[in-house]
């Protein structure tokens, strides 16, 4: 099978980091497989994955700047003139494909769905065009969780073709690691300092002011903690903003290629979103055996039992964050990592996620 993947970019996000897997996986098991991106890869962090894909995958980049009204045009011509039977689409690339779904009908779309629809809606433009060409079945939309879908559903009228959950490939700690342990112990204060980590840009879905808050007010009851935010954009002024609210225990580390040896040498890993689809991060973590605490989002109420492999805020309020954070200090003997790192295996492999997506492109 001929498929061509598409995305914005390969910036250092969870589904940037999922379609290079994803795209590795399928032309391993003997695909025809073209990852397209929109954005230079040249031009800032936009090919902070681009060394990750395998050789037998093509890469062919539209090398935009910007986007605009002549977007549609480009990426139309640029879709047209490769030779697929799918056309895989991620983020940006379904609001400028619609050219594509109208005019070029010898190719089969889908869209996978990276987060809640009700988050979609917060672009007016956007979001009515994604509904028009999902109702007149310009293309199928694809789930990543069944929240997700059930969201799907709800914000337009129609079902998702198929649930697939996403996968990770596997992952191993790098030459790397020795030095990251002695980085992490420089964080700690005492030998039983509890390190959290989380990935996250600075995005407003990713709520990284009431990460801050809920950690600056669990260190202020007492607990022995640090956390290490890795990912980028935090040196702007709404980054640096957020770092000046943050107490000396929290860490602003920048995006890391290696951020296995992050999670392998930490106790938790969290997360504070507002919006998700199925995070690669808590995929991730789980792979790594670090215990994950998180907001009630789509993927972690999906993948979480509280209390029985992580814990889950019961709601986005601030004390609720707080308190799961508080029962995951109390309560962390409780949580196997091992059983953790196998159902990773049993379910989230990019092996199993790259299986599904081929036999639900075949049909």
């Amino acid at each position: 099978m001929r498929i061509l993947e598409v995305i914005t970019a390969l910036s250092s996000g969870g589904a940037e980091r999922f379609i290079v897997d994803l795209c590795n996986q399928m032309a391993e098991d003997g695909h025809d497989i073209i990852l397209m991106t929109m954005k230079d890869p040249a031009i800032g962090n936009n090919g902070f994955y681009l060394y990750d894909i395998s050789d037998k995958v093509k890469f062919i980049s539209l090398n935009l700047t910007k986007f605009g009204p002549f977007t549609f045009y480009t990426l139309y011509k640029a879709i047209k003139n490769v030779n697929c039977d799918i056309v895989h689409m991620h983020l940006d690339p379904h609001f400028f494909g619609i050219v594509s779904f109208l005019l070029d009908r010898d190719k089969k779309y889908f869209i996978t769905s990276h987060s809640q629809a009700e988050s979609e809606k917060l672009n007016f433009l956007r979001f009515w065009v994604k509904k028009i060409g999902f109702r007149l079945h310009l293309y199928e939309q694809i789930a990543i969780s069944h929240q997700n879908a059930e969201s799907i559903a709800k914000v337009y009228g129609s079902n998702a073709v198929g649930i697939i959950y996403n996968g990770r490939a596997s992952m191993a700690v790098t030459d790397e690691f020795s030095n990251v342990e002695k980085e992490i112990n420089q964080y700690r204060y005492t030998l039983n300092t509890l390190v959290f980590t989380t990935i996250a840009r600075c995005n407003p879905a990713k709520n990284i002011p009431k990460l801050v808050r809920c950690f600056n007010e669990v260190k202020k009851r007492g607990y022995d903690i640090t956390l290490l935010v890795i990912g980028d954009g935090y040196e702007g002024p709404t980054g640096l903003g957020i770092q000046q609210k943050a107490l000396d225990h929290i860490h602003f580390l920048g995006a890391k290629h290696n951020i296995v040896d992050y999670l392998e040498a930490s106790d938790f890993f969290t997360l504070s979103s507002d919006y998700e689809g199925m995070p690669i991060t808590l995929i991730e973590a789980m792979a790594c055996g670090c215990i994950p605490i998180g907001t009630p989002v789509s993927g972690f109420n999906d993948v979480i039992i509280d209390g029985k492999n992580g814990f889950i805020a019961k709601d986005f309020s601030d004390e609720a964050y707080i308190h799961a954070i508080e029962l995951a200090i109390q309560n962390k003997a409780s949580i196997s990592r091992i059983d953790l790192q196998q159902s990773y295996k049993d379910n989230f492999s990019i092996h199993t996620c790259s299986s599904h997506y081929v036999e639900l492109f075949q049909k």
